[in-house]
């Protein structure tokens, strides 16, 4: 019995968010202006996909302003964002910068910032080895504890002003009950939800559909911080769970065999990617 297509339902917040978008259309621009040679600072997103497609059209990710090579190209600040001690060695090395941070996390560095100097100690709720993480603590003047579970917010000393901030893909839930417990640690706290808008529907979409799917494939970079989390918020609402970087990863046998399946992907996902995994899934499902 051959098992139907309609079975199939994919994400409609699936795919790159605006900040990614916009970083992507901004190196695209530059390649097309001929503007080479062009650096992005770090990988401009985490996907390896893409990182290997702007590879391909000479699009260079180097970890320090110095490895550019020729100082009359052009170099790109990635989605994620840098600290201000960054941005100035840039600016010294007297070579052209586009800036493509994401505007969500502009507005979560220019919070921090905001609030440092009037004495808060920032507390961020994060990945403290994210790129994005590592360039938010930058704008807190050294006055700075990134926590990632409820157990280092329990551990935190007290203070007596904290401004509670998070790293924008952070889960919602996950920010408030975190946020809770670090209020318990200042005598004044003031909390900032900066996780993005884009991140709250996709991880409210994806929610609702693993509810009802039997089998959720989630496709992004393994190194993906939001696709991780997106993989992890379905751990327990559906049967099975597989998070995959092209459709090459795919469990036939699970594909095969489930009723209905839930396809979404990271905020870093180019679409090309998802789609050869619909492809893929619609191939697997209608072959027997």
């Amino acid at each position: 019995m051959r098992k139907r297509a309609d079975s199939i339902v994919v994400a409609k917040s699936a795919g790159f968010c605006p900040g990614v978008k916009q970083a992507i259309d901004q190196v695209m621009a530059l390649e097309a202006a001929k503007r080479k040679p062009i650096y992005t600072l770090g990988p401009l997103i985490h996907n390896k996909q893409a990182i290997e497609m702007l590879a391909m059209k000479k699009i260079i990710a180097i970890d320090t302003p110095e490895q550019a090579e020729n100082k009359r190209g052009v170099l790109v600040i990635r989605a994620h964002g840098i600290t201000p001690d960054l941005q100035r060695s840039i600016e010294s090395c007297e070579i052209a910068v586009v800036d493509a941070t994401c505007p969500l996390v502009k507005h979560a560095q220019n919070l921090i910032a905001k609030f440092a100097v009037q004495d808060y100690h920032t507390v961020i709720v994060g990945d403290k080895e994210h790129a994005e993480v590592i360039g938010l603590m930058g704008y807190a003047q050294d006055r700075v504890t990134v926590v990632s579970n409820l157990a280092e917010a329990q551990a935190l000393p007290h203070f007596a002003k904290i401004h509670v901030v998070s790293q924008t893909t952070q889960p919602e839930n996950v920010f408030y009950e975190m946020a809770e417990e670090i209020k318990k640690h200042a005598d004044e706290c003031l909390i900032s939800n900066t996780i993005c808008q884009p991140t709250k529907d996709r991880q409210k979409e994806t929610i609702e559909q693993a509810q009802q799917a039997d089998l959720v494939i989630v496709v992004g970079g393994k190194h993906s911080a939001n696709t991780t989390r997106l993989a992890q918020l379905c751990q327990g609402l559906t049967k099975h769970v597989q998070h995959v970087e092209t459709e090459g990863e795919l469990d036939h046998e699970l594909v095969k065999n489930a009723k209905k399946v839930f396809i979404t992907a990271g905020a870093s996902t180019p679409s090309w990617v998802i789609e050869g995994v619909v492809y893929r899934v619609r191939s697997i499902r209608n072959a027997f």
